[in-house]
């Protein structure tokens, strides 16, 4: 009988050390990194809108917690618009779907605009009433918050706009990483050529933000990603950016309209 209970008592320490573990490999930090939440009216696992109310429950926890969110279908504040890379996007994933489940598990995920997990919590229930278990299990995973003595800062830092050092002492894939960005940083800014119309593309401490020359207007926000993939944001062209061989600008981007992927080419001028 004592073998049985050291058993199952390993087996508690183990699991809780595992968790444990992998819930620290996320910097809770992170999250001042970034100005927004948004969260969806409808996670995976769900058969219809807010079901249960736990997408509301989300948003009202976040708010609990500091944080400026937005559900998905809200209207979002035009920086938000022109620049999705200012939001985290939050997702739930139930992984007590089994008929054989003796709890409810559930995974608060926040990711960035590039899909890449920011920050990962657990929570956990065992209440038999699948709504209550749900809303039990989703406190218990923002439960960290309070444990980490964390407090949401907004700071304007992001994964797309840290500064780069260059240290006395250096590998040589370091030194090629701060070589490619400086690259970036030096060709990118300039004045371009788009459909007949001139616009100009400037640093600022986000990324970049492309202008009408002659009007000054705001067309899109520029941000370059940590494996350095150049991302395009505009009201009406969302995609990716490569310079081509003369220099040039290359979108390639998702047309709503027809339904494919298609090109267009900023001509850089000056």
């Amino acid at each position: 009988m004592k073998k049985i209970g050291l058993y199952f008592l390993l087996v508690f320490i183990v699991s809780f050390s595992f968790s444990a573990k992998a819930q620290e490999k996320y910097n809770i930090d992170k999250l001042n990194y970034y100005k927004y939440v948004v969260i969806p009216i409808q996670y995976k696992f769900q058969d219809e809108d807010n079901e249960y109310m736990l997408n509301s429950l989300t948003k009202y926890l976040l708010n609990q917690e500091g944080f400026d969110t937005y559900m998905d279908v809200e209207s979002k504040p035009n920086d938000l618009k022109f620049n999705r890379c200012l939001a985290l996007y939050v997702d739930v994933i139930s992984e007590s779907e089994s008929f054989f489940s003796l709890q409810t598990k559930l995974d608060l995920v926040f990711k960035d605009c590039n899909n890449e997990v920011i920050f990962k919590s657990e929570g956990k229930s065992r209440i038999k009433n699948y709504e209550e278990s749900y809303k039990d299990a989703l406190k218990e995973a923002f439960e960290v918050f309070g444990s980490a003595n964390f407090i949401y800062k907004y700071n304007g830092k992001n994964n797309y706009d840290q500064t780069h050092s260059v240290k006395a002492e250096q590998s040589e894939p370091e030194i090629n990483e701060i070589t490619q960005v400086d690259k970036i940083e030096y060709n990118l800014p300039g004045t371009y050529s788009l459909f007949n119309e001139k616009y100009k593309i400037d640093k600022i401490e986000a990324g970049y933000i492309m202008l009408n020359a002659e009007s000054g207007d705001r067309k899109a926000f520029i941000n370059v990603t940590s494996d350095h993939s150049i991302l395009f944001n505009s009201e009406k062209m969302n995609g990716k950016m490569k310079f081509t061989n003369d220099g040039n600008l290359e979108i390639e981007y998702f047309n709503n309209d027809t339904g494919k992927l298609e090109k267009a080419t900023l001509y850089k001028v000056e």
